[in-house]
């Protein structure tokens, strides 16, 4: 793995996984256009682990509240952590946590297919799953924001969110993307919708981070000359994680969240003529 590589794929990784606009249509867009070495061979194995260590530290440090009580919450509830005297028991808290696990099922059982994207990656069918990514972001930000929050939120809500996510799988459709605009199709309020889609986000990034690690374990090649490359993914996939997380909510702010949707299209558009020049 080359320097420019593992820097480039800490870019693009941060950005496009904080971001609705896909990694995994990303990743078979760059390794196109720029010929990448591959993030499933050898080397590899340790970049996309290393990309989810920046997200994981990304979203620590942008949410960094909610991260540390959802932390605490989890080692309490499973026992690992014991909880004060005088500390308040949070029932609405404990009660977020149980349903997001529900959410965070399907997520998991994705995993199982995550390989389909070494066999999905053909420049086409990218294309036109960015444009299924732009299609459904754009037709749920225009709908009117609904008045559900974390008191009103429902099992039912959780279990859609998830389902929904775990066709992250599939190169081009983005996993946050599909939360916010299933979260908004539900009636979730926005505020309470974008945080819930980056703690979804930071669980499965946790689960994932093992993931990888397995399978770097198994199938990866380690060699100290790989330890460089994935200190500058993690560097530069937290940085850009970071600001994108801001530039996200700068957007909500200012309701232009259509932007993605734009996005999409024109990066649809990139494929396609990557399709065109390759064949």
């Amino acid at each position: 793995m080359k320097i420019w590589e593992a820097i480039l794929y800490g870019l693009f990784g941060g950005v496009s996984e904080l971001l609705p606009i896909s990694f995994t249509g990303h990743y078979a867009l760059a390794r196109s256009a720029f010929n990448m070495a591959p993030l499933n061979e050898g080397g590899g194995y340790y970049i996309r682990l290393a990309i989810c260590i920046g997200v994981i530290l990304a979203i620590n440090i942008a949410f960094r509240p909610e991260s540390r009580t959802l932390g605490r919450e989890v080692l309490i509830i499973t026992g690992i952590k014991k909880r004060r005297r005088k500390e308040r028991y949070d029932r609405l808290r404990v009660r977020s946590i149980v349903l997001g696990l529900f959410a965070l099922l399907p997520m998991l059982l994705s995993l199982i297919f995550a390989t389909l994207v070494d066999h999905f990656s053909g420049l086409v069918y990218v294309a036109l799953l960015f444009i299924l990514n732009g299609l459904i972001l754009f037709l749920c930000f225009r709908t009117r924001e609904g008045g559900r929050d974390e008191r009103r939120v429902l099992l039912s809500d959780m279990l859609w969110i998830g389902i929904g996510r775990a066709f992250w799988v599939l190169p081009g459709l983005s996993s946050l993307g599909i939360s916010l605009s299933v979260g908004r199709l539900r009636g979730l309020k926005n505020e309470y919708n974008v945080r819930l889609a980056y703690m979804l986000t930071l669980a499965f990034e946790f689960v994932a981070f093992f993931y990888h690690l397995i399978r770097a374990f198994l199938y990866g090649s380690f060699t100290f000359a790989i330890l460089l490359p994935m200190l500058l993914t993690v560097a530069f996939a937290a940085a850009a994680g970071y600001f994108a997380i801001q530039y996200f909510r700068y957007l909500m702010q200012r309701n232009k969240l259509n932007l993605f949707a734009y996005y999409s299209w024109e990066a649809a558009a990139i494929v396609l003529i990557l399709a065109l020049i390759n064949s």
